[in-house]
């Protein structure tokens, strides 16, 4: 099994705590083939985290671990951009500027700095507010430029966590369809993030009936990532991400290197 793991976070990010360098040995120590460090850029006018992070040491650190650890482990440049449809311009320059191996597009704030993460789900409705964030995955799917989309059921992951609830998606079919093949006309894809695997939802984001959809879509490009942020969680639910890939319809796993996607037997 070719075990990669293409989303974590290092210190850079504002929400991470590891060397680069250490991230890398314990993925040597997990066996993984292959990582993609992408840690967070993400943009509103009002993050100033966003433009405080320091990407020039960022990128040189990674160049220094891709020597330190040549033939053991390959180490990909990578970023998170985080709706950048909501600064398309800034994303853009963003992009010019760097020599990126990968780009997740992710949504994590539908209209201000308050992320969907800290919202009272007591007093949401869900349907109303899922269909409110394919929207805006569907306008970045549009607009943007990046390799894969980012945990597509973002929401569902704090959902369950405050009230143990996890809606019908299927009701949400419609317009994540119209997602996929927007996504598959341009040559993007989507990513299984394992994360929710060691949190309390229990499963990939999108889960296995959502990942079949997109292979039914005729979706290809797929990706694998335990989005960690500390160490003890690199790697730690690739194989289960894998599994959700494999059992969708998959024989391979798409990895990235300046941007041009390589597929990889599972």
């Amino acid at each position: 099994m070719y075990l990669v793991d293409y989303h974590m976070h290092s210190k850079y990010s504002f929400d991470g705590h590891e060397e680069i360098m250490d991230i890398c040995e314990e993925a040597v120590k997990r066996g993984l083939k292959e990582i993609a460090i992408t840690d967070h850029y993400d943009m509103f006018e009002d993050k100033k985290y966003a433009r405080s992070l320091k990407y020039e040491q960022i990128y040189a650190d990674i160049e220094r671990a891709k020597k330190a650890y040549e033939g053991r482990l390959i180490v990909r440049k990578g970023v998170e951009l985080g709706q950048p449809h909501k600064s398309l311009r800034e994303s853009q320059e963003f992009l010019a500027t760097y020599d990126l191996d990968f780009v997740i597009g992710s949504v994590h704030n539908l209209e201000d700095a308050l992320d969907v993460g800290d919202y009272n789900f007591k007093t949401k409705d869900i349907n109303t507010l899922y269909l409110s964030y394919l929207d805006s995955l569907i306008e970045m799917a549009i607009k943007c430029d990046f390799d894969v989309m980012g945990h597509i059921t973002y929401p569902m992951r704090y959902l369950y966590e405050q009230l143990q609830i996890y809606p019908n998606m299927n009701l949400f079919k419609e317009p994540i369809e119209r997602l996929y093949k927007i996504l598959i006309e341009r040559g993007r894809g989507i990513e299984v993030n394992a994360s929710g695997f060691f949190q309390t939802i229990g499963r990939s984001m999108p889960d296995l009936d959502l990942v079949k959809l997109y292979k039914q879509c005729g979706g290809e490009i797929i990706t694998v990532g335990c989005d960690a942020h500390y160490l003890r969680h690199i790697g730690c639910a690739v194989k289960l991400g894998l599994d959700v890939v494999k059992s969708a319809g998959f024989d391979y796993i798409t990895t990235y290197e300046h941007r041009q996607p390589q597929f990889k037997r599972i």
